[in-house]
């Protein structure tokens, strides 16, 4: 199936072709897509697209009416997808600041301690 989400990504070059979540979902699984299913039917979908995008797959997405899936053919067509993921990530990180009564600042330094410690174990592996 991941093989297949790609062949037809790769059918869908730059923000002006995208291929819409239900037509690729569609396309993937032979599923006819029911309206008010449409988001429990598109799991399989969206963790192949984050698989594809994990190994290096430069799939970005165009929200909205019109938008959808494609694969970008330089660094100008993902900075939108970029934008999003960093816009989610800090909300997440927001969050979880809130709920740990500490500021934002000392959540990243935390992490950036945590990421160094990770990183100086392995390199002594």
């Amino acid at each position: 199936m991941k093989a297949r989400a790609l062949e037809l990504l790769s059918q869908h070059q730059g923000p002006d072709d995208p291929i819409s979540m239900t037509a690729l979902n569609a396309a993937i699984t032979g599923e006819t897509v029911i309206p008010w299913r449409r988001y429990d039917q598109s799991r399989i979908t969206r963790s192949l697209i984050t698989e594809l995008r994990q190994e290096g797959h430069a799939i970005a997405h165009k929200p909205g009416a019109g938008g959808g899936y494609y694969m970008a053919r330089n660094e100008d067509e993902l900075k939108d997808t970029a934008a999003w993921f960093r816009k989610r990530a800090m909300s997440s990180l927001r969050q979880e600041a809130a709920l740990r009564r500490i500021s934002l600042g000392a959540l990243i330094e935390q992490y950036q301690l945590e990421l160094k410690e990770e990183h100086s174990t392995h390199a002594q592996d």
